[in-house]
């Protein structure tokens, strides 16, 4: 896999490009056959799903099989690529390289500081109610509803959330206070964007 950092003209950092080449299949794949659809790590099916029959919506039943191809990331990676999105998307870029279950496969694909993940909130609600909104509940069951999350770019989760009392949660709180805490690779696919326009 061949790297190369994207700049504007004044060479501001835009994002991390990835060329692979030699990975005709992906590890975590997406298949849709008709209205189901199959989300599968290497041959274990982590996601199940129906879109329904008016395109109105769609039931998925999650496995529990999914687990990460990017390790826990220790506090003190943290502290060292704190601030540098540049820096952080190296490190994915070196995870989602080495990794057999991942999503990447053929082609060119870009690592970017960038969200499509809307980023105002409501006076009166706390970050923690804002990005909690922004997951699709039900576990290991739920419905997603076109006209309900129709654009508005809920994340979907592949395994569950951990709780609140969680020992990875009240780390991350830490390092939330420090400034420290690592990014979220959101993987978007837009298969899932096959209901109405």
């Amino acid at each position: 896999m061949r790297r190369g950092d994207v700049r504007q003209d004044d060479g501001t950092w835009v994002g991390l490009s990835l060329d692979v080449q030699d990975r005709r299949l992906p590890g975590l794949c997406v298949l849709m056959v008709g209205a189901r659809l199959l989300v599968s790590r290497l041959s274990w099916p982590v996601l199940l799903a129906v879109v329904g029959e008016q395109l109105q919506g769609v039931d998925f039943w999650r496995t529990d099989e999914y687990r990460s191809f990017v390790p826990p990331l220790r506090a003190d990676v943290g502290r060292a690529l704190a601030g540098s999105p540049e820096r952080w998307a190296h490190r994915f870029a070196r995870y989602l390289g080495d990794a057999p279950d991942g999503p990447l496969h053929d082609g060119r694909w870009l690592l970017s500081g960038e969200s499509p993940l809307p980023r105002w909130r409501q006076a009166g609600t706390s970050h923690a109610e804002y990005w909690s909104s922004m997951l699709v509940e039900g576990h290991p069951d739920g419905y997603i509803d076109w006209f309900f999350h129709s654009g508005s770019w809920e994340v979907l989760p592949l395994r569950p959330m951990p709780g609140a009392d969680d020992s990875r949660v009240k780390a991350y709180r830490r390092q939330a206070r420090e400034g420290t805490l690592p990014p979220v690779l959101d993987l978007r696919g837009e298969v899932a964007r096959a209901g109405p326009p």
